[in-house]
């Protein structure tokens, strides 16, 4: 396969040799979108890595950027063999730069309104005049939650503050470190991956699963890889999620339940999210 065209503005995040070591000419960069922490990317994703490194016996790294608005860019700019992309910003992906999705996520993501265990707020309603944290504004989960917000009758950065995160880890960190966020708007794919003993810290005030049939993940070949390299690439990385023990493990872990093939209904049931996100990258 063409060895990936590397770009200045990814940040490195995975190191398969010594630590520090520069990346050579020939490694494959896969780019993941900032959900999550780097370390926590990096370490969730390791098993992919390992099993694509050995499949295309060449070095595969897991890379990814400061946050939401510069991987958008930094996509855009690129010919990325693989990338690991949030649905709407797949499809704006799609639209205008060439990528092509290939598969997504089986379990569907949708909107979990945390607050504190110990905090007695019974409905969505009742965080009027509180600071409600979210991840990035670029955020697919904090689009899905403006929208929650609304139909609860409170207008978000009016009836609430809305302060931002650049992950959703970080939304939680801060719910549980700062008295004056009185709940935080991320992903109950994020949520899966805590342990035991943050969770039992934390509530679902309200789940915005109604919504339904969004992915997780989307993975994306780009516009300079087509033919053979997109058919290999859906072949392997199917059977790697759905029929190895890794990767039947990395699914679980992640709570992603799977992988499948993108199909055009797919594309139809995002497509409403696509001008929301580029008013959001309009913004100064």
């Amino acid at each position: 396969m063409k060895a990936l065209i590397q770009r200045i503005g990814w940040l490195l995040c995975a190191c398969t040799a010594a630590a520090g070591a520069a990346p050579g000419s020939d490694d494959i960069q896969i780019p993941v979108f900032p959900y999550l922490s780097t370390e926590r990317l990096v370490s969730l994703y390791e098993p992919l890595r390992r099993h694509l490194q050995e499949t295309l016996e060449r070095p595969v790294r897991i890379v990814t950027s400061p946050d939401y608005r510069s991987f958008v860019a930094a996509v855009a700019q690129g010919e990325d063999l693989l990338v690991l992309n949030a649905a709407h910003m797949a499809r704006l992906a799609e639209v205008d730069s060439g990528y092509r999705s290939i598969l997504q996520t089986t379990n569907p993501l949708h909107a979990l309104v945390i607050v504190r265990a110990e905090d007695p707020v019974a409905e969505v309603a009742d965080l009027r005049g509180t600071r409600i944290v979210t991840p990035d504004p670029l955020a697919l989960i904090t689009l899905m939650g403006h929208r929650m917000l609304r139909e609860a009758g409170l207008t978000p950065s009016t009836d609430v503050e809305m302060p931002t995160a650049d992950t959703h880890n970080n939304a939680l960190t801060l719910l549980l470190g700062d008295d004056a966020i009185r709940a935080a708007i991320v992903s109950n794919r994020a949520f899966t991956t805590l342990n035991e003993g943050t969770r039992a810290r934390l509530r679902i005030l309200a789940d915005g699963a109604d919504l339904g049939g969004i992915p997780s993940i989307v993975y994306q070949t780009g516009p300079g890889h087509e033919g053979a390299d997109r058919a290999f690439l859906t072949r392997e990385i199917l059977h790697f999620a759905n029929d190895t023990p890794a990767g039947r493990a990395m699914m679980q872990t992640l709570g992603h339940g799977g992988l499948r093939e993108v199909t055009e209904a797919d594309r139809a049931v995002i497509d409403p999210f696509v001008p929301a996100t580029r008013e959001v990258l309009a913004a100064p």
